[in-house]
Parts: structure tokens; sequence; C-alpha cells
């Protein structure tokens, strides 16, 4: 899932509504029209990336990278990005040249792969432009092996479970919205061997997209899909031992938490090698906090637990064992400032061990007033949203993982629900959501289950 921070994604045209100066100087004035290619975060976590084009009235595009600090006070910024940008039609890139197709039609089970064989490059990253076309790995043990190495980026790094090798590469293709022809193939992204060898340290995942529960369309930053982790030196020999190997890991990794799964799958993954480019900043973050521990720099496990951060999981776990934790997180709950937030939020999000259990007396009347403290002007530029909308969210995400069913948080949750009555009608929806999902209720539309 690419990087979305408020209003703004990829391939999606945006008129700046408010004119601005970057941390770098560029200067965006009133009624700019650009196109969003990638949104990305700095390796040190301090600044955030947008790359555009700028598209001047003859429509010539202008290739320029925005730099907005995590830590402004004003200006663009994380959760105020709609009062300077305003949302258009998708814009997606030029379309890239379609692979070839085979003389013959392959089999309907037949996956598309190279027509020369991948043995020649004997499990390295290969230095050249390869069209690897359906394949993730440049290997010939078919895909049923391949699996994504955590935490992903910028770059696609995917790694083979039978024979180990682990390639970089970069996503081409079309979602067929616009001409019904959907299609994707992989290109090996030429990196330094050194690199490669250092990525394939961290563990392997699979995803289930299909598996979150069904909630509203929110901030990709609180979508969290159930994973299955790997240890980085995983092999199997045979489809057969993959899924013994698959069953093994999910009854084991079930009644963990996702970071005590990704600490197991985590193995000693030392500093990346120099000059380590920020596309895989994800992967810097992790390795950082590893070496972390409770008593760290609270200010750099607060960095590291910002919801945006690959790091989060790994270090909310942590803030949660350190002494005075519960109190640090309702401070950071109730701070103004947006990235201290974020990291009480992820803290939130796995605070079983902070609570004796989800009608722990002292769990609901907090977050209740800290919900009920929250302002409800509008969110300028955007209709029918309170300026806290965010905030909202995040709060009932987190009551519904944490599975906080007392009856006094769900009747201050419909309490609430008559507070926002006529100014925000997608936080009573969202709402209602939680209290179904509370009383065991399936959200899941029937075409859906």
């Amino acid at each position: 899932m690419g990087t979305t921070i408020d209003n703004l994604e990829s391939y999606h045209r945006y008129t700046v509504i408010r004119g601005f100066t970057d941390a770098k100087g560029v200067v965006v004035p009133f009624e700019t029209v650009g196109a969003i290619r990638s949104i990305s975060l700095g390796a040190a976590m301090t600044e955030i990336y947008i790359d555009w084009e700028r598209i001047a009235a003859d429509g010539a595009r202008t290739p320029e990278r925005l730099t907005f600090l995590m830590s402004a006070a004003d200006g663009p910024r994380n959760n105020h990005m709609r009062t300077y940008f305003e949302k258009g039609e998708v814009d997606v890139p030029p379309r890239p040249p379609k692979p070839p197709k085979p003389e013959a039609p392959p089999a309907p089970e037949a996956v598309r792969r190279p027509a020369e064989s991948l043995d020649r490059f004997n499990g390295k990253q290969p230095q050249e432009d390869l069209l690897l076309d359906a394949l993730t790995v440049a290997c010939e043990c078919g895909p049923a092996f391949h699996r994504a190495v955590w935490p992903g980026g910028q770059l696609g790094v995917n790694a083979c479970l039978r024979c180990g090798t682990v390639t970089v590469t970069r996503q081409v293709g079309d979602d067929g919205r616009f001409t019904g022809d959907a299609w994707t193939a992989y290109w090996a992204e030429p990196t330094p061997q050194a690199i490669v060898d250092w990525l394939a340290r961290f563990p392997r995942m699979a995803m289930n997209y299909s598996g979150a529960p069904w909630r509203w369309p929110m901030s990709a930053s609180l979508v969290r899909y159930p994973t299955l982790w790997y240890p980085a030196d995983t092999r199997v020999s045979d489809e057969e031992e993959l899924k013994a190997l698959e069953h093994t890991l999910s009854e084991a990794q079930s009644p963990l938490t996702r970071a005590d799964c990704i600490w197991s799958a985590c193995g000693d993954i030392p500093a990346p090698p120099d000059n380590t480019a920020d596309k895989f900043g994800n992967s810097i973050f992790v390795q950082r906090v590893l070496g972390l521990h409770p008593d760290s720099d609270l200010d750099t496990l607060r960095q590291h637990a910002h919801l945006l951060a690959s790091s989060r999981e790994l270090a909310a776990s942590l803030l949660i064992r350190r002494n005075g934790a519960y109190d640090t997180m309702m401070e950071w709950l109730a701070s103004r400032d947006d990235d201290t937030f974020s990291a009480g939020i992820a803290m939130l999000r796995d605070a079983r061990p902070l609570f004796s259990g989800p009608d722990d007396p002292k769990l609901a009347p907090a977050l209740l007033a800290l919900m009920n403290d929250l302002p409800l002007g509008k969110l300028k530029d955007v209709p029918g949203r309170v300026e806290s909308c965010f905030r909202f969210e995040a709060f009932l995400v987190a009551i519904a993982d944490l599975g906080a069913n007392s009856m006094q948080m769900q009747d201050g949750l419909r309490a609430l629900r008559v507070k926002l009555a006529r100014k925000d009608d997608t936080l009573l929806e969202a709402m209602q959501l939680v209290l179904n999902e509370l009383n065991g209720v399936n959200n899941r539309p029937e075409a859906y289950r």
C-alpha cells in the first residue's frame, strides 16, 4: 500500500488553494496545479517527500520534489494538507509499454515469465533492466514460493522460500479502470548486491488484504491487514512443505500481538550498508528500532511509533513496557501536536497489557473524556467533516482493536453520535460500525462475505 497523507495520494491531480514555500525553499503559488506521483518519508523520519509534476497552463509538466518537515508547526504538514491542496481527478502517468504477448497463449494456470532461464543469476540481483513479467523474484522456483520481504517500501523486495533468492523490483501495469485491460509486470531494479544481501536479513510476509475488519474508508495509516511473518532463514522444498509450514506459523502467531510476531521473526539485522538510498527508508527505520529497549530515549521511541513509520508496532511495544507507560500514553493522546498524538494512538492500539481487560474501569472514562474534548469546528475546504475527524477515527479504530465493549463505552459512543449529529455523517457511520463490531455484528456487506 502506498503512503497517503490526509487527502493526498499518488496518481491524483491537486490544486493549491493556499500558497506556500516548502522546507527547501520551493515556492508554490496559489492555484498551482500538479499531479502527485509518490509520497514517502525520509530515512531520518523528519521529512515528508512529495514527488509531483507541476502542470503549466499549456499542459507542460515539470517534475518536482516538495519537502515538508514532520516537526513543522505551520504550513503543509501531516493532518493539515487539506488546507493547502484540493483533490482533483485521477491522473495516471503515461502507460508503460506492455510486455509482448507470447506467440502461443499460456494455459490458464500458467504464470507469465521471461523466455530465458533465470538460473544465470544464481540467486543474485540482476544488475540490468530485466523484465520478469509476472514474477517478483529472479529465480525458476515459481511464484508459489515467492513472498514479500517486510516492511516493504517504494520498491518491491521479494524472496523465494525455496531457494532463498531476494530480488528488488519496480512494478508497472494498468489496473484497467480506464482501459478495461488490467495487467501487471515487474522489472528487476539494478541495486548493489550488498544492499540486497542486507534486505535479505528481514522477515518475509504474506498479507491477507481481504481479512481486515470491514470498517469505513480511512487513512492508510490506520488500516491493519492480517499478516503472516516468516523468519528470513525460512526454506521449504516443495509446496506441501510450504502449506504445512504456513499452518504451523499461523497457529503459533494467531495468539500473539503484531509486535511479538515481528520480534520473533526478526533476527540479528546489522546496520545498512553505506549509501543505502531513502527508497529503502522503511527497512532502515526497522533496523534502528531493533536496537532500542524500553528505557531508550523517549523522543526517539516516540518518533519510531509514528503511525506513518514502518517501525510503529515495534516502538509501541517498547513504550508499553516502559515505566509510567499509561501516563505517557494518555499525555500523548491529549497532545495538540499531531505527531505526538500519532505515537499515542500506536501505543493505544496494542495497550492491552496496560489494562485489566476490555471492560477495565479506567479505559472507557479516559478515552471518552479525550474524545469529548476534541474540537468540532468545520474542517476547512472539506464539507461535512469536523476538524478533528482523523483523531476521532483513530480513537474509534483503537477502541475496536481493544474490544473495549463495556456498557460505559457503548453508552458514551452513542452519546457522541448525538453530539455529532448533522456535523459529520462519516463519523456517525464510523461510530455505528464500531458499536456493531463491539457487539459481534458483522459489518461486511452480504456481497463480500
